[in-house]
C-alpha cells in the first residue's frame, strides 16, 4: 500500500513556468469565492420587507464590532480604541487587519460592509492557492487536486453529534465544533469571518518561505517568511510561537532521521521570527500594562474545546489523516515531515495553559495539515482497487469529509431566505442610525439595550456604554446597572447623575428600551433630536 505514494514529488512544470497556479486551483478559487459570496447577495436580495440585511449570518456580534474597527480605520486611524465600552483608555495598534480594510474602504470610496466582503473574497482567494501551492510542495501530482479539495472543502461530523441531542461521552458533552468555529474548517472560515482565512493563507506562506530557506537560503525566500509572519502577527500573534514550535519539531524529526541542517539554513530559518519580535514584544506590552485593554483580555473565553468534541468535530479527515500519518512516518517522508509534527503539537498545546487564556486560538490551519495528510490516507485505501473502484472509492470518501462544509452552506441559505430575524435590521432602527452616522458628535456615547448597542459603533459609528458580551467591560453588570437605571419611577436626579458619570450624551430608544417601562420624555435633560417610527433618539443637555 504503501508503495503506491512516491518519495519523489517532480513538478511537471518547466522551471520557468512554476510561478503559474494550474487552472484547475485557480478555476476552484473563483468557484469557492463567488459560491461564498451568493449567500449574501441572496440574503440582501430576499430581505423581507421593513428590513434591511445586517450582512452577517456566522458569529453577527463579532463581525458587527469588526465593522466598528473598520469604520476606525476609514476615518484614519491606525490605532484602536474600544467604542463598546465607557472606561478611559488610549489607541492602541491592535486589529490591524480590519484598520487596514477600513483605510482601503475610504480610499476605494466603498461602503464599509462591502469591503467587509471584500476581506472575505480576497481572503478566499488567498487561502484556495496557497493551499494549492503547498500541495504542489509536498504532494505528488496526481494527489494535488485532491489534497486542495479536502484541504479547503473537508470538515468533520459533529453534525451528527448534534442530530443525536448532544450526547454525554466520558462525562463531557459531545458538540458540533465544526458547524460553531470557523478555524476548524477552510469553507467555514471563508464563508464567515475575513480574518480566519487569511491567517491561514499567511501561515501558509511563511511555512513556504521557510521551506525555500531549507532548500537554498537566499535573501527572496527570507523576506516572504518575514512579510508572511509580520502580516500574522497582525492578526493572530499567537500563532507565531506555535510556527515557530512547528518548525523546531520538524528541525528535530529531519535531524532523528538523519537529514540535520547546515548552520547557515539555521540562522537564515531564524530571521523571519526575529523580524516579529518588535510587534509581538508591543503587543504583550499593551496585553499586560495597559488597564483597560488587559481588563478586557481577561473576559476572553476561548478555552480549549472538549478532547472527544473535537475528535467528533475533525471527524473522518482526522481518522484518514491518522492512517496517512502513520504510512508517512513509517516510510521516514521527509517531505511530509512538516505536517506529521503540526497536529500533536497543536493538540498538545491546547490543553496547555497559557497565559493569555487562548488556547483554542491555536486551533487555526490545523485543517491544513489533517487535509494533506488525509489524502495520503485516501490513497492508501485505494491503492489495491482497480482503477474505476478506486474513483468511486475516493469520490464517496471525499463527499463524505466535505458533508459539514454543505451543511454550513446550507445554513447560510437558510439565513438568507428570511428564516431568522437575527440577520437583519428593522427600517426604524436603520433610518436612525443612518442619521445617526451623519449627525452625531465625536465624543459622543450611547445608552442603549445591548442589541442596539451592539450596532452603533458599526452602523453609525458612535460608541456605546454596553453593546458586546467581550469588548464591554463588565458586560453583565452593566446590564445590571442600566436595567436598574432605566426604570419606572426612577428620580430624575439618579438617572441623570449615571448618565453624566458615565460620559453619556444620547439615549437611543426603541422597542427593547421600551420594555423596560422606563419614559425618556418625561425626563426634563433628554431632548429628543430624531425620531423614525419606532425609533427616538435623545440628546442629554443642561437643563
Amino acid at each position: 500500500m504503501a508503495a503506491a505514494l512516491p518519495l519523489a514529488r517532480p513538478d511537471p512544470q518547466p522551471a520557468a513556468r512554476r510561478w503559474r497556479w494550474p487552472r484547475f486551483a485557480l478555476g476552484f478559487a473563483v468557484a469557492v469565492a463567488a459560491l461564498s459570496l451568493m449567500p449574501y447577495v441572496l440574503a440582501y436580495i430576499w430581505a423581507p420587507p421593513g428590513h434591511h440585511f445586517a450582512g452577517f449570518f456566522f458569529i453577527a456580534d463579532d463581525a458587527t464590532t469588526y465593522l466598528a474597527k473598520m469604520r476606525q480605520g476609514a476615518q484614519g486611524s491606525w490605532l484602536w480604541t474600544d467604542p463598546y465600552t465607557s472606561e478611559p483608555h488610549a489607541g492602541v495598534f491592535l486589529f490591524g487587519f480590519y484598520l487596514l480594510f477600513g483605510h482601503l474602504a475610504a480610499l476605494l470610496h466603498l461602503p464599509l460592509i462591502a469591503t467587509f466582503h471584500l476581506a472575505r473574497i480576497s481572503g478566499a482567494l488567498a487561502l484556495v492557492l496557497a493551499v494549492d501551492r503547498l500541495c504542489r510542495r509536498l504532494l505528488p501530482p496526481e494527489l494535488r487536486n485532491l489534497g486542495l479539495v479536502l484541504v479547503v472543502l473537508g470538515s468533520g461530523a459533529g453534525f451528527l453529534a448534534q442530530a443525536a441531542g448532544n450526547p454525554q461521552i466520558f462525562g463531557s458533552r459531545v458538540e458540533a465544533l465544526d458547524l460553531h468555529l470557523p478555524e476548524l474548517s477552510g469553507w467555514y472560515s471563508i464563508v464567515a469571518i475575513p480574518h480566519f482565512a487569511w491567517a491561514t493563507a499567511l501561515i501558509i506562506a511563511s511555512l513556504l518561505g521557510l521551506l525555500q530557506i531549507a532548500d537554498r537560503p537566499a535573501w527572496r525566500p527570507i523576506a516572504l517568511a518575514s512579510a508572511a509572519l509580520l502580516a500574522l502577527t497582525t492578526i493572530h500573534p499567537q500563532m507565531i510561537p506555535v510556527i515557530a514550535l512547528i518548525w523546531i519539531a520538524y528541525r528535530v524529526l529531519l535531524m532523528a532521521w538523519g537529514a540535520p541542517p547546515a548552520w547557515r539554513t539555521r540562522v537564515a530559518e531564524v530571521v523571519p521570527f526575529i523580524a516579529t519580535t518588535p510587534l509581538l514584544a508591543y503587543n504583550a506590552w499593551i496585553l499586560f500594562s495597559d488597564p483597560t485593554i488587559a481588563e478586557w483580555a481577561r473576559q476572553w473565553r476561548h478555552q480549549a474545546p472538549g478532547p472527544v468534541s473535537l475528535a467528533v468535530s475533525l471527524g473522518l479527515p482526522l481518522l484518514l489523516a491518522t492512517g496517512g500519518g502513520a504510512i508517512a512516518w513509517r516510510r521516514k517522508d521527509q517531505g511530509l515531515a512538516l505536517m506529521l509534527v503540526w497536529p500533536p503539537l497543536v493538540i498538545l498545546l491546547l490543553y496547555l495553559p497559557n497565559l493569555a487564556n487562548i488556547q483554542r486560538r491555536l486551533l487555526d490551519a490545523l485543517y491544513v495539515p489533517i487535509g494533506i495528510l488525509a489524502v495520503v490516507g485516501v490513497r492508501a485505501l485505494t491503492a489495491r482497487l482497480r482503477r474505476p473502484s478506486a474513483r468511486r472509492a475516493t469520490a464517496l470518501v471525499v463527499t463524505t469529509c466535505c458533508l459539514a462544509s454543505a451543511i454550513v452552506l446550507a445554513i447560510a441559505l437558510r439565513f438568507a431566505s428570511g428564516a431568522f430575524a437575527e440577520a437583519y435590521i428593522g427600517n426604524d432602527a436603520w433610518q436612525a442610525m443612518e442619521w445617526l452616522s451623519a449627525h452625531h458628535r465625536a465624543d459622543d456615547r450611547a445608552l442603549s439595550a445591548p442589541q442596539a448597542g451592539q450596532l452603533l459603533p458599526a452602523w453609525a459609528g458612535v460608541n456605546v456604554y454596553v453593546g458586546h458580551y467581550s469588548e464591554t467591560l463588565d458586560y453583565f453588570q452593566k446590564i445590571d446597572n442600566v436595567r436598574t437605571v432605566l426604570h419606572p419611577g426612577q428620580p430624575e436626579a439618579t438617572v441623570r447623575a449615571f448618565v453624566e458619570g458615565n460620559g453619556i450624551t444620547l439615549l437611543y430608544w426603541g422597542p427593547d428600551e421600551a420594555k423596560t417601562g422606563f419614559h425618556p420624555e418625561d425626563q426634563a435633560f433628554l431632548k429628543p433630536i430624531h425620531h423614525d417610527g419606532t425609533v427616538t433618539i435623545y440628546r442629554v443637555t443642561g437643563g
